[in-house]
């Protein structure tokens, strides 16, 4: 019990919780250069702009479906990092750390990064059904991605109340990020839940055949 709310201290923070902590890392460094970079070109008029980035620097390292369909396909990874303004990096980094931290107990290091990052791709690639001039952009994916690995473990190893406690939190988190604003990702939220909810199974019947043979 004390190892518990040890990871969860903050003062353990930097030494134990590292998948999250790295990605946390990535992600808000990432957001400080882009946005220095926006500051940079001069194009600020309302207090919206000063916290935003940039739309030339979104079609460049976001997720522009008409640059992907011409051979541009790191941006199915760039745009995991790359988020539109602080509001949706605060929302993000918040909801990373929720359901980054409940993972982390059942997941090893590499395993917890596959579901983040192949989640985050998944909701890239049904990105497209907006059409080729959509931007897109945000780590939700990957987010909604942990938060349906977190349920899949929960399921597995548990199937108690706490299970269906954090599925009633982890709805009520899909339905705020999802319809919250008119400009959601919604086919990104919803592919990304459902792969990370698969990968753990995955997994998990991989080891028993590692196992039987």
């Amino acid at each position: 019990m004390s190892e518990d709310k040890e990871s969860f201290s903050m003062g353990s923070f930097w030494k134990t919780n590292l998948p999250t902590r790295n990605i946390l890392v990535i992600i808000l460094i990432v957001h400080i250069v882009l946005w220095i970079i926006t500051l940079s070109l001069g194009n600020i008029a309302t207090f919206r702009d000063a916290i935003s980035i940039a739309d030339e620097i979104l079609v460049a390292v976001g997720q522009y479906n008409y640059l992907v369909f011409h051979g541009h396909i790191y941006q199915l990874v760039t745009s995991i990092f790359v988020h539109v303004d602080l509001l949706h990096l605060l929302s993000n980094c918040l909801f990373l750390l929720v359901f980054g931290f409940k993972v982390e107990e059942r997941l090893l290091s590499w395993q917890y990064y596959f579901v983040f990052i192949i989640s985050g791709i998944m909701g890239g690639l049904l990105s497209f059904v907006y059409g080729p001039y959509s931007i897109s952009a945000g780590a939700s994916g990957g987010v909604f991605g942990l938060l349906g690995a977190a349920l899949a473990l929960m399921y597995q190893h548990e199937k108690t109340k706490s299970f269906w406690g954090y599925l009633a939190s982890g709805g009520i988190f899909f339905l705020i990020m999802s319809f919250g604003s008119p400009n959601v990702n919604f086919f990104a939220h919803a592919i990304g839940l459902v792969t990370g909810g698969i990968i753990p199974f995955i997994i998990k019947k991989r080891r028993q055949t590692v196992i039987v043979t």
